[in-house]
C-alpha cells in the first residue's frame, strides 16, 4: 500500500500544478518512503524460508546498492528529455512504478510464522 501511494503521489506531484500544493503533496510522500522501506524488510522476512533468511537480506542489501543508481538516473534522464524539473519527478516514479508491477505477482505464504 505505501507503495501504491508513492506511486499515486509521485504522478499527482507530476500533474497538479501549485507551489503549495506540489508541498503538501511532497511532504505526503515523504511520509510515505519509511513505511514503504520497513514494510519490504517485513515481508521479505515472511516469503523467505528460515533456512535463507541470511542469503535473502544479503541479496537484499546488494540489489538495493546495485539499482540505487536508477531513481537519480531516471529523474536527471527525464529532466534531459523534458527541460523541466517536475519531468525529473515522473522518472522517480516511474521507477517506483516499475517496482510495483514486479511485486505485485509475488504472494505472502498462507500460514504466519
Amino acid at each position: 500500500m505505501a507503495l501504491l501511494g508513492l506511486v499515486l503521489v509521485g504522478g499527482a506531484l507530476v500533474a497538479l500544478p501549485g507551489k503549495t500544493a506540489f508541498r503538501v503533496r511532497g511532504l505526503f510522500l515523504a511520509t510515505l518512503v519509511g513505511p514503504a522501506q520497513s514494510s519490504s524488510r517485513t515481508f521479505l522476512a515472511r516469503i523467505v524460508t528460515p533456512e535463507r533468511e541470511g542469503e535473502a537480506f544479503g541479496l537484499y542489501a546488494t540489489t538495493g546498492r546495485a539499482v540505487g543508481f536508477l531513481g537519480p538516473l531516471a529523474f536527471s534522464g527525464f529532466i534531459a528529455l523534458f527541460d523541466t524539473q517536475r519531468a525529473g519527478l515522473a522518472g522517480s516514479t516511474v521507477v517506483l512504478l516499475v517496482g510495483l508491477v514486479a511485486l505485485l505477482p509475488i504472494r505472502p505464504p498462507e500460514s504466519v510464522r
